[in-house]
């Protein structure tokens, strides 16, 4: 430190003891601003002021609060769903019972069908038989079914009237008429018919 105007080096002891004395006051005093400014630097870079934190004080609150909403909105959303996820199991377990029914009642009404189909068949076989036996000459309906042509069906199926007239064959055309419609009734009805048509007053 230099030596103030007016002082001597050769002055009184005192004197350059005080001076000496000040002299370190002001160094340390500089020193310790110094080690101030230091600070100040350090809590310029390491703190906020009270503006900024209070403002950011107010952020975190607000989004603490739309965390907690947030968090109710999930929960409900997981409710529903568990709850969607339980109606799609119980949907799904309703559509696989409904698929063994309907597999169950196409599968029966195919072979319903066929059971159909093949009666049909056996009536048209019958009915195609009858109307082989039924037409044709006599001698031919013998060959056919020689079995059937026994007395006991060839008598009349009813009394003819005492006194009724009749022309020729019209007896015979009557009875043929009559059997005819009553075969086609049994055939609809799929029961077999064994009757061989036979003309009233055959001996």
């Amino acid at each position: 430190m230099a030596t103030p105007a007016g002082w001597s080096q050769g002055g009184s002891g005192s004197v350059c003891l005080a001076f000496d004395q000040l002299r370190d006051v002001i160094e340390s005093q500089e020193e310790l601003i110094h080690q101030l400014r230091n600070v100040m630097v350090l809590q310029d870079e390491n703190f906020v002021s009270k503006e900024e934190f209070q403002a950011l004080e107010k952020k975190l609150v607000d989004e603490k609060a739309a965390h907690a909403k947030t968090k109710v909105l999930l929960t409900k959303e997981e409710e529903k769903l568990q709850f969607a996820l339980g109606e799609v199991e119980v949907l799904s377990k309703q559509l696989e019972k409904e698929k063994l029914a309907f597999e169950k009642a196409l599968s029966t009404v195919k072979s319903r069908a066929l059971q159909e189909s093949s009666k049909k068949d056996q009536l048209i076989t019958k009915c195609n038989g009858i109307t082989c036996l039924t037409s044709g000459s006599r001698g031919s309906r013998r060959t056919t079914w020689p079995r059937c042509w026994t007395r006991s069906i060839r008598k009349p199926w009813g009394h003819v009237r005492h006194g009724a007239t009749s022309t020729p064959g019209e007896n015979k055309n009557g009875h043929l008429l009559s059997v005819c419609n009553l075969s086609s009734a049994f055939c609809a009805v799929g029961i077999p018919i064994l009757i061989l048509l036979i003309p009233v007053g055959t001996p």
